[in-house]
This record gives structure tokens, C-alpha cells and sequence, in this order.
């Protein structure tokens, strides 16, 4: 598979099969998110590879806990219908964590970026792109309490848990969803 047959093909997965990932693909898919762009190069993510459905339960519940209120702040009617138990059925879980003390230059400008964030948003894309080109499908998760995940996961209070990655071998691959034209996202200067 190709790098661009991977991109279009990719689909978040919220059905997977009660089967264990093999670990030489667990291993390969966490080489490439190694492999991201990073400011500096200062590579700030570590992640924790979740093969214990104590944790998946866990984590379950605190994002039910998430949903309520979301749904009371928002006033959402979908949130509450959102249903997570694809969080149970996921065989393995990868929690991302960042290390905010890792950003590049662009900290000391006026209106910083967050590099350390970004930099783990290419590591988690490397993943679910080598996870799809193994067979494997995935879920892009941040619907949690930072909090309820540092102390499910055992993760030190400087650290930002940017994301959960739900991963397995798909049940059902849902249709991909619509796009929005490239001519109404963007913006050519010439």
C-alpha cells in the first residue's frame, strides 16, 4: 500500500474483533511514530501501550463521566448517544503523552504554538496510517479529562496526555465521511 492509498483509505473504527495485535506490529507501528517531525527534533511523546481491559474499562468510564459534562455545558443532544463501548472492545489502547517542557523556539514568540502538541499529532498520523497499511484500524480518542487519564494511567503531572489511540483489526469499516472541497479550504497566493 502506498502512502497516499493510506491516507484516503484510513477510517476511524468503532467495531473491532476480539483479537489480539500481533506484537511485531505494535512494535512497527510505534518505530513510525518515532519517526515524526519535531521542533528541534526535541521528540516529546512517550506512549503507553494498554493490553489490559482493567484499563479499557477505566478509561471507559471516565470518558462516559466526559460525555455528561459536555453534554451539560454544551447543551449537545448528540453527546450523550455518542456511544464508546468501542473503547472495550479495542485489543489495544496507545496513550499518548506530551512533554509541554519540549518545545521548540517558537515558545519564546509572542503568540507561541504548541509545538510539543503538534509534534505528537504527526506521531499519532504515522500511526494510524501504518496501523491502516497492516490491516489494522484505529481511533483518533480525546474525549477525556486530562486529569481522569493522568491518574488512570499513572502519568507525572507535567505531562500532557494528548490523546488515546483505540487499535485493533476491524469488525465493520464504516463509509468514509464527506469532504469539503479543496477549493472551500483553500487559499492559493501566487
Amino acid at each position: 500500500m502506498d502512502c497516499i492509498e493510506a491516507i484516503l483509505g484510513r477510517r476511524s473504527c468503532r467495531s473491532f474483533k476480539n483479537q489480539k495485535i500481533e506484537e511485531g506490529k505494535i512494535t512497527a507501528i510505534l518505530e513510525c511514530a518515532l519517526y515524526a517531525p519535531s521542533p528541534a527534533n526535541k521528540q516529546p511523546w512517550e506512549f503507553i501501550v494498554v493490553e489490559n481491559p482493567e484499563y479499557n474499562q477505566k478509561l471507559k468510564d471516565a470518558v462516559e463521566r466526559s460525555k455528561e459534562k459536555i453534554a451539560e455545558k454544551s447543551g449537545w443532544s448528540w453527546v450523550p448517544k455518542y456511544n464508546v463501548d468501542f473503547i472495550n472492545q479495542a485489543p489495544t489502547l496507545i496513550v499518548v503523552v506530551g512533554d509541554p517542557s519540549k518545545n521548540g523556539a517558537e515558545q519564546f514568540l509572542e503568540e507561541p504554538s504548541q509545538g510539543y502538541e503538534h509534534a505528537c499529532s504527526a506521531a499519532i498520523q504515522n500511526m494510524l496510517l501504518a496501523a491502516h497499511s497492516m490491516g489494522l484500524e484505529s481511533l483518533w480518542l480525546s474525549l477525556f479529562e486530562k486529569k481522569d487519564v493522568r491518574k488512570i494511567f499513572e502519568i507525572d503531572e507535567d505531562k500532557d496526555p494528548v490523546a488515546i489511540i483505540c487499535l485493533g483489526y476491524p469488525e465493520h469499516i464504516g463509509q468514509a465521511p464527506t469532504r469539503k472541497s479543496i477549493e472551500s479550504k483553500v487559499r492559493f497566493i501566487e
